[in-house]
């Protein structure tokens, strides 16, 4: 009887032993993992925060990210647009297209007017904002890098690939020099040396030239932010043009829905920050 229960016991023993080795084989290499997936127009949301990797996303509260694209040389619509949101206390990451920057001076007097704010972020869009942009190489890459130290006074911690598209080749090359890459819709993701955070919604449809309704922008907004913590809004200068394909003058219509729209947003009672804001990378 007494050596049943002996093995009795022994055979407890070594089923627990067998549990506390695969439970620190588990955390060797799932410590900290969770993800959140979901469908919604054929894209799938991965939100992997993973404590073994090197740049962590930071959002413990809902957090709305303002990206504003296409900030180039001449573009006489940026300022009024980045003024309102600095007006209303609001944050703001400028994706800076480095082609031809060094020839407008009023766009650089402008950017380093605002570079010190910290509800402000230069990013770098590309280089020339063309299809090249999607391969693009470490040389073309490092062409508008240095251009937006130089020029700008800013070394940009976030890249934000034109039209949303880079290849694997090219997020390599990105993952040196950058911490933060925002690109393809839905893609929330920590790694080893770089955080990825797509955007949520953009303001406007491109493909069939429409503008993108407030209500369907804020809608859209309030479920990923219920679901990840985090939305990501698109915005684009020539949006708010009188003529899109001609953008010199601000439409005053435009711009008043412009402003509903970031009063609506802001009803949300999320915190407005930039991409630097939410990510931290440890060396």
């Amino acid at each position: 009887m007494k050596e049943k229960i002996k093995d009795v016991i022994a055979g407890i023993f070594s089923i627990f032993f067998i549990a506390i080795v695969f439970y620190l084989y588990f955390i060797q290499f799932f410590h900290g993992a969770f993800y959140f997936t979901f469908l919604d127009n054929d894209k799938t949301i991965i939100y992997n925060q993973t404590q073994s990797n090197s740049c962590h996303i930071n959002a413990a509260e809902p957090t709305i990210i303002l990206r504003m694209d296409d900030v180039r040389a001449y573009s006489k619509l940026t300022k009024p647009l980045v003024d309102e949101i600095i007006s209303r206390n609001m944050s703001v990451t400028l994706g800076v297209i480095p082609k031809n920057l060094e020839n407008d001076r009023s766009m650089i007097k402008y950017l380093i007017e605002i570079k010190t704010n910290p509800k402000i972020e230069i990013a770098q869009h590309g280089n020339l904002h063309e299809e090249l942009d999607k391969n693009i190489s470490e040389e073309s890459l490092l062409d508008g890098y240095g251009k937006i130290q130089h020029i700008i006074g800013v070394v940009p911690v976030t890249y934000i690939p034109p039209y949303n598209e880079v290849s694997l080749e090219s997020k390599e090359i990105i993952s040196n020099y950058f911490r933060i890459i925002s690109g393809e819709q839905g893609i929330i993701k920590e790694g080893e040396k770089m955080a990825e955070i797509g955007q949520t919604i953009a303001t406007y449809y491109y493909t069939t030239n429409e503008v993108v309704p407030i209500e369907r922008i804020v809608s859209k907004c309030d479920e990923s932010l219920s679901k990840t913590n985090i939305c990501v809004v698109n915005i684009h200068p020539q949006e708010y043009a009188t003529n899109i394909n001609n953008p010199t003058i601000l439409s005053d219509e435009r711009f008043e829905e412009y402003k509903r729209l970031l009063d609506e947003l802001q009803n949300l009672g999320a915190k407005f920050l930039t991409f630097n804001d939410v990510v931290s990378c440890s060396s």
